[in-house]
């Protein structure tokens, strides 16, 4: 599926996900900071984790 906005360059992140960061240069530590606190998600209940992920995919208009 391709970007909804046009990107500045095609690389990618690890995770195979387009590289946005130029796009939000401020957002970079908060990003950051968000990914190392989720990687406690494994705690999570699975169908709290799934009801986050479906509300997620809804507010992103993403009906995969």
């Amino acid at each position: 599926m391709a970007p909804k906005i046009p990107l500045p360059n095609a690389e990618l992140t690890a995770l195979g996900t387009p590289d946005t960061r130029s796009l939000a240069p401020e957002m970079a530590d908060a990003a950051r900071r968000y990914f190392r606190e989720s990687g406690h998600l494994d705690e999570v209940d699975v169908v709290t984790t799934e009801l986050v992920r479906i509300r997620n995919a809804r507010h992103q208009t993403c009906f995969l």
